[in-house]
């Protein structure tokens, strides 16, 4: 267990380092890009591409990081219809089902898309990068999540086993 936790250490980190370096690059391709059409009244032709690949790599790294700490959106209000633990514990055991089946789905198409790309050999248009470049995050970024679908899928489980097992409060 030890050697998984010094995994997803080392994992959290490079998405961290991910994140800043593509956040950044984003940033500097758009202010260099405003620049240079504004002030030099010229264009940096295929800003958009590197824009493009560097976001790819943001978007879904960010993703994969919300998943992991759950700080991602969703819209779990059933806290506001009821109070009993049980049937919150049970309504957040089906929308994690529901999720890993999505997750999991989605992480079949998205290694089916990029072995297709692959076969394809699709370039960008301007410097003729692979497209694989900006698709593989994807694929990535949905295995991920199904790992972390299925820890919460588990930490589910356990919270519902744990409110079956306290003893009913009479009121």
């Amino acid at each position: 267990m030890n050697s998984l936790k010094k995994l997803d250490d080392l994992l959290e980190k490079g998405e961290n380092w991910l994140i800043v370096l593509t956040g950044i690059a984003v940033c500097v391709i758009i202010f260099a890009n405003a620049v240079m059409r504004h002030l030099l009244h010229t264009d940096f032709y295929g800003n958009e591409e590197i824009t493009l690949f560097c976001a790819f790599w943001l978007y879904f790294t960010g993703s994969s990081v919300a998943a992991k700490k759950n700080t991602h959106i969703n819209a779990d209000m059933i806290t506001m219809f009821t109070k009993n633990e049980r049937t919150v514990d049970t309504f957040h055991l089906v929308r994690d089902v529901v999720s890993l089946g999505m997750a999991v789905a989605a992480s079949i198409w998205s290694c089916q898309y990029v072995i297709w790309s692959g076969t394809m050999g699709a370039k960008s248009p301007v410097f003729k990068l692979p497209m694989l470049i900006s698709q593989i995050p994807i694929m990535i970024s949905f295995f991920l999540w199904t790992l972390y679908l299925i820890r919460d899928l588990a930490r589910s489980i356990n919270a519902l086993k744990q409110a079956g097992e306290k003893p009913k409060e009479e009121g």
